[in-house]
């Protein structure tokens, strides 16, 4: 758990949430989205949510859904976002739960699963336990330690039948310059 908090150098905070780094990766994502026709969806599962941001970006970025899931294990942060998506009007179900636990059993081919750190999540079990259908949003920062070092080594660890966009950017977070991967397809 150390080395990942040292390698994440944006603050544990709200604040750190809204770093400039961060926040370009979540429009970058919503982009891709739309340039791939994938603008409505039903419901859309984010994955260590953290400060729920993902969601109110995906809303002014233009894309629609009936409802989010926004998973994170801190029930704090679940708070948080329970608050923050009232204020907003962005009808949510906020779970207190690891991402390995999510039953996916209703997510379809109008679903879409988020996940913008998988590099937080212990093991894989959340993306073993999805089901052929929803499309799937990955991002992850290059990171040795936990076997993703290359685009390459990313793209091999989340195996998808249909790819709609491989790809990487250069970001800097408050300390660093980093490689931010990006994956989307359906299993």
């Amino acid at each position: 758990m150390l080395i990942r908090q040292l390698l994440e150098t944006s603050g544990n905070d709200w604040q750190g949430s809204l770093t400039p780094d961060l926040m370009a990766s979540k429009i970058w994502l919503c982009d891709e989205l739309k340039a791939h026709d994938r603008k409505r969806f039903s419901t859309i599962y984010i994955l260590g949510s953290w400060y729920g941001n993902m969601g109110f970006v995906l809303k002014r970025c233009g894309i629609k859904f009936q409802k989010i899931i926004n998973v994170d294990k801190d029930r704090v942060r679940i708070d948080f976002t329970e608050k923050l998506y009232k204020k907003l009007n962005i009808r949510s179900d906020n779970v207190w739960a690891d991402a390995n636990t999510i039953d996916f059993s209703e997510a379809d081919g109008r679903s879409l699963i988020i996940c913008t750190s998988p590099q937080d999540i212990i093991y894989t079990r959340w993306f073993d336990s999805i089901p052929k259908g929803p499309l799937i949003a990955i991002q992850s920062r290059n990171n040795a330690e936990l076997g993703n070092d290359s685009l390459v080594d990313f793209d091999r660890q989340f195996p998808m039948r249909q790819v709609l966009i491989v790809d990487e950017r250069t970001y800097n977070d408050p300390e660093t310059e980093y490689q931010r991967y990006m994956k989307i397809g359906i299993k």
